[in-house]
């Protein structure tokens, strides 16, 4: 399903036809307030990101904070499931696996690392290498002495799904311009006027310049433009219906719609969690570790 069409069913469904009641910005809010629960609380979405280690140093920054973190080469699927160069993980919520050189590092607590008296002292560790999380850093003990590959695999969120009516398109030309590239990111797909099918955003140049994997195909000003479609499985779709029909029935103070809407909501979310577990190998329900 499309932003648009999960919009249209939310209307349909509550009765808010009217923009002027309930704007579509607001419920495209929902809809992907829904679709970062859905994906944070049941891990459905998978990534993996690598870089060199550096000789004598042990902690390396994963997202920006007071610097710019360029260091990461990134694999996901909302990458349209290819290598990107010159990025910091900001989407991740939480790692599950670590490598160094190849080989899985045990994970330990920072306050662990002061209880070992060096880097030669590693009673209860049973791997060569381990890691930890430091704030925004990830730790790797002991402190590595030459250059070789980190491998990170994590869960992280779904891009933003929304609708930007600022957008100026030329004919023939993959750039494309707008008021604020803030919510843009790598692999999203861009879907309007001029713009062919199937095309996705390849790079964002700077604060209102990015660039797509197809020329446009005429030239426009202040176009709407969709940016962004569900990350998660075509059969979760549909939920994304569920969370805004019930936030939406708050405002309207339906109660009835109220308690019916939220009750799908939590019991298709928790059979999510439950089916995604299970592919997982994991047969009871457990709260997963939150790094961010």
């Amino acid at each position: 399903m499309t932003l648009s069409e999960i919009t249209t069913e939310v209307r349909n469904i509550t009765g808010v036809d009217s923009t002027s009641v309930l704007a579509d910005s607001i419920i495209h809010d929902l809809i992907n307030e829904g679709h970062f629960q859905l994906c944070d609380e049941s891990n459905l979405l998978q990534g993996y990101a690598t870089r060199n280690s550096v000789a004598d140093t042990s902690e390396y920054q994963m997202k920006d904070t007071n610097i710019l973190v360029t260091d990461w080469t990134v694999s996901q699927n909302n990458l349209d499931g290819a290598e990107n160069t010159s990025l910091s993980l900001e989407s991740m919520t939480r790692i599950y696996r670590v490598e160094y050189d190849g080989s899985i590092c045990q994970r330990i607590g920072i306050n662990e690392i002061s209880d070992i008296p060096d880097d030669s002292s590693m009673s209860n560790i049973t791997t060569d290498k381990a890691f930890y999380i430091h704030e925004d850093k990830l730790g790797i003990f002991p402190t590595p002495t030459e250059v070789k590959q980190i491998k990170v695999y994590y869960y992280y969120v779904p891009h933003k799904m929304f609708v930007d009516a600022t957008v100026d398109v030329s004919s023939s030309s993959a750039n494309v311009t707008m008021d604020s590239t803030t919510d843009v990111r790598p692999g999203m797909s861009i879907v309007g006027a001029n713009i062919p099918d199937n095309t996705i955003v390849r790079s964002i140049t700077n604060t209102t310049t990015i660039v797509i994997t197809a020329n446009a195909t005429g030239t426009a000003s202040n176009q709407s433009v969709t940016f962004g479609k569900p990350e998660i499985d075509e059969r979760y779709q549909r939920m994304l219906i569920y969370y805004p029909c019930w936030r939406v029935s708050e405002r309207l103070r339906d109660l009835n719609l109220i308690s019916y809407f939220k009750n799908e909501w939590l019991e298709q979310k928790q059979r999510v969690i439950l089916e995604r577990q299970s592919r997982d190998g994991s047969t009871i329900l457990t709260v997963p570790y939150n790094d961010f």
